[in-house]
């Protein structure tokens, strides 16, 4: 099976098998930023089941954009928290990916500070109560762009084997390339083309930061679900140039990979899905087609069991991203592997006290899964 199999990325790194731990929000870590115990626990249980690679929960690049109490990679005071996860990380064999991200206009207020919120324009998201931010200066991008090599240099020094940038979900990345969050003039936005400025911008730097030899990686919405969003011949086009810039990987990310569905930026979980564009053929396979082998290419959403990799793998993908499947049953690789799917785990315990313990989730974070209803399935 091609899931087992070995891949050498672009930098020289091998990846052992296709399987990947994808980024998970643990809303666990300190107030400063750094990383809890408890979030290292969560992640050396599944790391040790041999995943090829394991992507770390996102790190905030600049204190001014935090969407929740996550680990932070904005400051040397970071580093000796980012090289114990690192060590987590890596415990079992597997290659170390720390995710980095802004959150611009989903930044929280009370992680920032009132009317510290700020984003490409002063358009509010489309969550609930959001507020709105105001438009950054042409100064402010170029710090954040600064922000985001800084984070990839001291990943580097913490002993990460790669960074990926988080240019999805409608955090700041994604945001600079949407027509809907994005009306600026200078050239940071108008056109398609100026609209991708940042994140190409921000992959550069991150690209030198880490320097050849480790891996870089960007995460991407492939549509916007909105009418008013970007579509998928948008993300093709910025997909073509991330991949001229030796990136290592570009992430589809995906609700579910087999319906072509992306998270809408309402983040209301248990309401109608609402789907503008149903492609004619996956993102997946689209994106890899433009890509054309230059990049390797991953995909997410609803990776249960070993035929639904194999199935994303068939589409275009060469690597998977587990994601909800892990957090549900921390042993779910072992027991692929020796093809014992019948004893996986359907969902976390009904008893909600019990979820920390048996499940080795924090306990920040077991609010933050129930927060969003059906987005994880219950005994």
């Amino acid at each position: 099976m091609v899931a087992w199999s070995s891949l050498r990325f672009n930098s020289g790194r091998e990846i052992a098998n296709r399987f990947v731990i994808a980024p998970l929000t643990t809303d666990a870590s300190h107030e400063d930023g750094t990383v809890a115990e408890e979030e290292l626990e969560f992640v050396r249980r599944r790391a040790a089941g041999g995943f090829g690679a394991v992507i770390s929960s996102a790190a905030y690049v600049e204190d001014d954009g935090r969407s929740w109490q996550g680990i932070g990679a904005a400051h040397e005071g970071h580093l000796s928290s980012l090289q114990r996860l690192a060590e987590a990380m890596r415990a079992a064999g597997s290659l170390a990916i720390l995710q980095i991200y802004d959150g611009g206009r989903i930044s929280k207020p009370e992680l920032i500070g009132e009317n510290r919120m700020r984003a490409p324009s002063a358009v509010a998201s489309l969550r609930p109560g959001a507020r709105t931010p105001r438009a950054m200066t042409a100064d402010e991008v170029e710090h954040l762009i600064a922000s985001f090599r800084k984070a990839a240099s001291l990943a580097r020094k913490a002993g990460f084997d790669g960074v990926e940038i988080h240019g999805a979900n409608h955090y700041a990345a994604h945001q600079f390339f949407s027509p809907r969050a994005n009306h600026r003039t200078d050239k940071w936005g108008g056109t398609l083309s100026k609209r991708m400025n940042f994140p190409l911008a921000v992959a550069q730097a991150v690209r030198d930061a880490v320097g050849p030899e480790l891996i870089a990686g960007y995460r991407v919405t492939p549509f916007e679900a909105e009418a008013d969003g970007y579509k998928l011949d948008d993300a093709r086009l910025l997909c073509d140039e991330l991949a001229k810039l030796n990136l290592d990987y570009i992430s589809v990310s995906l609700d579910d990979y087999r319906k072509s569905r992306p998270a809408g930026e309402t983040r209301v979980y248990n309401g109608p899905v609402e789907q503008t564009e149903v492609p004619a053929e996956s993102p997946i396979t689209e994106i890899a087609r433009v890509i054309a082998g230059r990049s390797a290419v991953m995909a997410s959403g609803g990776i249960k069991t070993c035929a639904d990799a194999e199935g994303a793998i068939a589409l275009g993908a060469d690597l998977v991203a587990v994601g909800r499947a892990v957090v549900v049953d921390p042993e779910w690789l072992a027991k692929v592997r020796s093809r014992n799917e019948a004893s996986i785990l359907a969902g976390l315990p009904r008893d909600e006290r019990e979820i920390a313990g048996t499940s080795s989730i924090p306990p920040r974070m077991v609010e933050y899964l129930l927060s969003r209803p059906g987005w994880i399935p219950r005994l």
